[in-house]
């Protein structure tokens, strides 16, 4: 919708010379219609909104295999399946004649032999379970849920880890996660501090929590907080060195927000002067730009015209007589005045816009189920030739959709 547009003269092209300051920062803003790239352009993130890598309950985190020196590097992949299934013989072996310690032994030299081996696991966890090691059984059995989660005795897996785990633990656990649903629940409401707080909770409870580094990265990336964004995000790729979505996530952390600054806030410090807002968010030369227009509006009004008028009098006898004086006037001080309050009300609204465009490029991290172009809206200057030399000047106003 455009406002219709009414004649100007050459004074208020002073008015387009400020709008002329403004425009870029508006237009940068504003998602390129076709084929233009923004700041936010690039692979979005979506919150994860589960912990997956916490496995079933009593479980904490994807136990890694035990690691140790027992030559293990020095040999070829068949010796080395060779010798797990010796060992494995071994163990059982040992099992079965009550020597419990030395079938965790041979199971524990296979685990480092063969990491990716499930059934080394569960073999290790009942070791560990005859010999009372409650918190290295419940590990590895863990560990032999996450090689295979839907083997035929998961569930059986599952109930000795809920068996040996101790209530407080499993409360501790469940607590996480509900902490973590109420923060993927902020992460989408946009309220990003709260979500900040659950997730942190989150971490503090369960550190090997890949999801909850990840989600909390997406609210400080929303937030601005580019050095913390990145820290949590670096933690998630170190946790998770095999995800699939490492690629978007670097892409992601390669066009990070540096710095939001809050609208209304910086609206009140353009107030303080023309160009002061811009000052405000680290656009110091369109600022000065600014200023300088102001300053020259506020000379132009405050220049003297002298003229000489000549009227006509009367003596005291009534006789006329005519006599010229010197009139000083400020003829521009009314139009000035009027140029001055628009570009220093412009000024401080372009800061709060680019403030609030700030917020938004950083919210762009996040993926969104609304089009950017169609929710687009705003006031933009309008600025047509007319006849004899003039210049229309109108407010093109674009509404939401």
């Amino acid at each position: 919708m455009q406002r219709r547009l009414t004649s100007a003269g050459p004074r208020e092209v002073v008015l387009v010379l400020a709008f002329a300051l403004f425009s870029s920062a508006s237009v940068a803003q504003r998602p390129a219609a076709s084929g233009g790239s923004t700041q936010t352009s690039g692979p979005r993130l979506a919150p994860k909104t589960a912990l997956a890598a916490m496995g079933p309950a009593g479980c904490t985190s994807i136990v890694p295999p035990p690691v140790g020196t027992d030559g293990a590097g020095t040999l070829s992949p068949r010796d080395a399946a060779d010798s797990t299934r010796k060992l494995i013989a071994a163990g059982q072996d040992a099992a079965v004649q009550g020597d419990h310690g030395a079938a965790r032994d041979a199971f524990l030299i296979a685990a480092r032999l063969a990491p990716t081996n499930a059934r080394v696991a569960y073999y290790l966890g009942r070791e560990y379970e005859e010999l009372a090691e409650i918190p290295n059984a419940s590990k590895q059995y863990c560990r032999y849920l996450a090689l295979v989660p839907t083997a035929p005795d998961a569930d059986e897996v599952r109930g000795r880890v809920l068996r040996l785990t101790p209530p407080a633990e499993i409360a501790r656990t469940d607590e996480a996660r509900a902490q973590f649903r109420s923060g993927v629940t902020l992460l989408q409401q946009k309220q990003f501090i709260a979500a900040d707080s659950a997730f942190g909770s989150v971490i503090r409870t369960l550190p090997g929590a890949t999801e909850a580094w990840y989600n909390r990265g997406l609210t400080r990336a929303a937030r601005g907080e580019r050095a913390a964004a990145m820290a949590d995000f670096e933690r998630y790729l170190q946790l998770s060195p095999g995800a699939s979505d490492q690629a978007a996530i670097r892409s992601a952390m390669a066009r990070l927000q540096d710095r939001v600054w809050d609208a209304s806030s910086v609206f009140f410090q353009g107030l303080i002067a023309p160009g002061v807002g811009q000052m405000a968010t680290g656009r110091p030369i369109r600022g000065v730009l600014i200023l300088a227009l102001g300053g020259g509006i506020a000379a132009a009004g405050l220049t003297n015209k002298s003229t000489l008028q000549t009227n006509e009098y009367h003596d005291p006898f009534g006789n006329p007589y005519t006599d010229s004086v010197q009139v000083t006037e400020r003829p521009y001080l009314l139009p000035a005045a009027g140029a001055l309050a628009a570009v220093w009300i412009l000024s401080a609204f372009e800061a709060s816009a680019f403030a609030r465009g700030s917020l938004t490029r950083a919210r762009g991290i996040l993926v969104s189920s609304v089009d950017p172009a169609r929710v687009s809206r705003g006031v933009a200057l309008a600025v047509r030739p007319q006849a004899q030399g003039r210049i229309g000047i109108g407010l093109s106003f674009r509404p939401s959709r």
